[in-house]
C-alpha cells in the first residue's frame, strides 16, 4: 500500500501512541540534566546512543509536517489554518506560562515576593506566550543541578513557529501544491541550512550535544513533502527498517544529521501509520501537548524538593505521574474547549476532499509538536 492508501483507509491510531511516547521519551532524556547537571546527560548525545536520543525531536517534527500539511489542505484557506494552529498552541501554552509565573515562582523563588513580582525577569517570562522564549524567573531553583531554568523545553517553539511560516510561504505561492517545485524547493533548504551552519563554523556537529535547530525545520518539511507525494511512495516493513537504520547511523556521524529529514520522516510515518487499536487512555484526549508543556518544570520541582534523591530514576518515577496529570488537567480544561472554538474561524465552510478524518488530529511537537 502507499503513505496515501494506508492514511485515507483510517490506520492511523500509530500517530497518537507515537506522539505520547516521543513527549515521555523527552520526559527521559531531560532526567539526567535534571538531576545531574548539563554534564550529566552528555553521555547520552555520544554515539551510539546519539543516534536514539536524537531522533526523538526530528520525529516530532516529521510528525507534524506530516499531519499538518492534511489539516492545509482540508481546510483550504491560509488564515484560517493559521487560526487553527493558534488554536491548538497558544491557550495551553499561555496558561502553562502563567501558571509557572504566578504559582510555581512564588512558592519556590528565593526572593521576597514584592522583589519577585517587580524583577524585570517576572514580566518578560510571559513573553513565552509569543514564542520569545525566556527561561528563568527571578530566584526561582537557584539551587538545582540545571541551574535556574523553569522550562527548557520551550527552546523548540520558535522553530515550530518557523516550520508554519515555511508552510504558509510555501501554500501562498502555490510551490506546496506543485509536488515537483515542492521537492526541489525543501532540497534547496537542506543545503542552504548546511551552508549556513557550515559557513558559520556549526556545520561539524560535537557528538556531545543536541541537533541544530533547523534540522529540526527540514525534518518537519521531510514530512510536507511525504504527505504531498503520498500516493507516489509505497509503506513497507523493509523501507521502514532501513530508514530506521539510517537515520540511527546519520544521526551518528557529524554532518549527516543535515541531510538526515527523509530517512527520519519516512520512520515516523511509518510508524504512525501501524494501526494499533487505541487504548482508552489515548482516545480520551490528545496528552502530548500537555506532556511537552509542563514536564521539565514538574521535574525541577521534584529535583529541588527532593535533593538528596536526584538520580534519574527517582526523577522519572515521580515526574512522569504528575507530568501525566498536568497533561489530562491541560486537555480537558484548556486544549479541548479552545478547540471548541474553531467553528469561529472556519465560519460555515465545509471542508472537503478525500483526506481522512485524521488530518484534524492536534499536533505538538514538541506538539505539538508538540
Amino acid at each position: 500500500m502507499s503513505i496515501g492508501e494506508r492514511f485515507d483507509g483510517g490506520y492511523t491510531s500509530g500517530f497518537d501512541y507515537l506522539r505520547v511516547a516521543l513527549a515521555i521519551s523527552v520526559l527521559c532524556i531531560h532526567s539526567f540534566a535534571v538531576s545531574y547537571g548539563k554534564s550529566g546527560e552528555v553521555f547520552l548525545f555520544e554515539p551510539p546512543l546519539r543516534g536514539i536520543v536524537t531522533f526523538v525531536l526530528p520525529a516530532f517534527f516529521a510528525l507534524s509536517g506530516f499531519l499538518v500539511s492534511a489539516s492545509l489542505l482540508r481546510t483550504r484557506n491560509l488564515a484560517r489554518f493559521l487560526g487553527l494552529r493558534a488554536l491548538r498552541l497558544v491557550p495551553a501554552l499561555a496558561v502553562e506560562v502563567t501558571l509557572c509565573a504566578l504559582l510555581l515562582g512564588p512558592i519556590f523563588t528565593t526572593f521576597p515576593l514584592g522583589i519577585y513580582f517587580s524583577d524585570p525577569q517576572f514580566w518578560s517570562y510571559f513573553w513565552n506566550i509569543l514564542g520569545h522564549i525566556h527561561y528563568l524567573l527571578p530566584g526561582v531553583f537557584r539551587d538545582n543541578p540545571f541551574f535556574q531554568a523553569v522550562n527548557v523545553s520551550l527552546w523548540t517553539i520558535p522553530y515550530e513557529l518557523e516550520c508554519y511560516i515555511a508552510l504558509t510561504i510555501l501554500a501562498a505561492t502555490g510551490i506546496a501544491h506543485r509536488r515537483v517545485f515542492l521537492l526541489v524547493a525543501v532540497g534547496l533548504a537542506h543545503l542552504a541550512v548546511f551552508g549556513r551552519d557550515l559557513l558559520r563554523g556549526a556545520a561539524d556537529l560535537p557528538l556531545d550535544g543536541a541537533l541544530p535547530g533547523r534540522v529540526l525545520l527540514l525534518c518537519f518539511l521531510a514530512g510536507v513533502v511525504l504527505f504531498m507525494y503520498r500516493d507516489r511512495v509505497l509503506l513497507t516493513p523493509g523501507r521502514a527498517v532501513v530508514a530506521i537504520a539510517l537515520s540511527f547511523v546519520m544521526l551518528n556521524l557529524p554532518y549527516a544529521p543535515f541531510f538526515a529529514a527523509f530517512p527520519i520522516a519516512y520512520a515516523t510515518v511509518a510508524i504512525g501509520l501501524t494501526g494499533l487499536p487505541k487504548h482508552r487512555f489515548l482516545a480520551s484526549g490528545d496528552y502530548s501537548y500537555g506532556i511537552y508543556l509542563y514536564s521539565f518544570p514538574v521535574q525541577q520541582t521534584v529535583a529541588h524538593l527532593f535533593p538528596s534523591h536526584r538520580e534519574w530514576y527517582f526523577n522519572i518515577a515521580l515526574s512522569l505521574p504528575l507530568t501525566l496529570l498536568l497533561a489530562v488537567f491541560s486537555w480537558h480544561a484548556v486544549e479541548k474547549h479552545a478547540l471548541k472554538l474553531k467553528g469561529m474561524i472556519l465560519g460555515r465552510t465545509r471542508m472537503r476532499g478525500p483526506i481522512s478524518a485524521a488530518a484534524a488530529l492536534p499536533i505538538r511537537v514538541a506538539d505539538d509538536g508538540g
